[in-house]
């Protein structure tokens, strides 16, 4: 589905980085599926993942910022926020193949770094069609069944 990421994937586990996974699983990008399913199976791969509402963002633009969402495929997350990857042990059952948003981040990185990474995610899906396309055949988190239900009114 697209080209590996142009950065090198971050490998820390300690306890600050795997409070986010306690709090929000990180996103996937174009390639992430396709090598989860690869792993867990398709059926499964789909029954662990789910549309999210996505990232509101900012773009520069003539006269201001202009503010608008990014939609996002996610791995499910328990009603405390925990992803479903995440074992009891605070280890990522998937940690060779984990989405875009957990392999390339973590809490110690710089801003300007950590900024860099996120536009290029965010430009990889952006309007992509296969990403859409994909993100349409997932059921919805709560928050974007919410979101939805809001913006169809």
């Amino acid at each position: 589905m697209s080209a590996a990421p142009p950065f090198e994937r971050t490998v820390c586990a300690c306890a600050e980085c795997v409070a986010c996974c306690k709090k929000q699983p990180g996103p996937l990008a174009l390639g992430d599926f396709e090598r989860i399913a690869d792993r867990l199976g398709e059926d499964v791969a789909r029954s662990k993942l789910w549309r999210s509402p996505g990232a509101i963002v900012g773009k520069l633009v003539a006269g201001g910022l202009s503010m608008f969402r990014i939609r996002t495929i996610t791995p499910r997350a328990d009603a405390t926020g925990r992803c479903v990857f995440l074992g009891a042990d605070d280890r990522c059952e998937i940690h060779d193949v984990s989405p875009y948003g957990c392999a390339f981040f973590d809490v110690h990185m710089e801003r300007r770094e950590g900024n860099r990474r996120a536009d290029w995610y965010l430009r990889g899906i952006n309007d992509n069609p296969e990403y859409a396309r994909l993100r349409s055949t997932l059921e919805a988190s709560p928050a974007a069944l919410a979101l939805e239900a809001e913006e169809g009114s």
